[in-house]
């Protein structure tokens, strides 16, 4: 009897244990998703690592071709090697997979703004702000808006644009810093203004 019982616990020991490996091998299987892949891709572009950068990025492409996010980071990998044509693409081919993902209109604000065509960098961040209903990225696209608005010398609107900022993120250092610099500029008449219609605030 003791040694059935040994040998039924030696049993049920490596039946445990084929299933822990078996889900072990699950695991690692589920990590070949293209999540996993371009957030290690988004690592390799942060530490400027271009070519493994690309390399991950195309992984990402072949595990799910309408995956959004992988086409802005190839848009932003050639625009940092100077490619601008080919980053207009990326980005163009990231709206077709959705629409909706706001760092593609960012992206392409940036390509505008790059190369000197503010107009149209303007609109692009004014569309990403419309589509970004959860406001992920509403901070980072007011802040860009305004300094792009003040290329134009729209002074008054990159002024509104930097409130908004300020208004979701009140300890924006840049933010705030271009507020006060605009009031300088524009003077009390600016802010007599802004105390009238009720549009002044108080930074610390």
């Amino acid at each position: 009897m003791r040694r059935s019982a040994v040998c039924l616990v030696l049993v049920i020991m490596v039946l445990v244990f084929a299933r822990c490996g078996a889900n072990t091998m699950q695991f690692s299987d589920s990590l070949n998703t293209p999540e996993a892949e371009y957030a290690k891709a988004l690592g390799l572009l942060e530490s400027g690592a271009l070519d493994q950068a690309e390399a991950a990025l195309r992984s990402t492409m072949q595990l799910d071709d309408r995956y959004a996010p992988a086409y802005v980071g190839m848009s932003r990998l050639f625009f940092e090697r100077g490619d601008v044509k080919e980053a207009i693409r990326y980005v163009h081919m990231a709206r077709i997979r959705d629409a909706d993902y706001v760092p593609s209109w960012l992206m392409a604000a940036r390509l505008y703004a790059s190369a000197g065509q503010y107009e149209a960098a303007v609109n692009e961040f004014r569309e990403a702000i419309s589509r970004d209903k959860d406001r992920l990225w509403a901070v980072e696209s007011y802040f860009d808006l305004g300094r792009t608005l003040e290329k134009l010398n729209k002074l008054e609107e990159a002024h509104d644009a930097y409130v908004e900022a300020i208004s979701l993120d009140p300890l924006h250092v840049e933010a705030r810093a271009s507020v006060t610099r605009i009031w300088k500029t524009l003077g009390p008449e600016f802010l007599m203004r802004l105390r009238f219609e009720n549009r002044d605030i108080i930074l610390p």
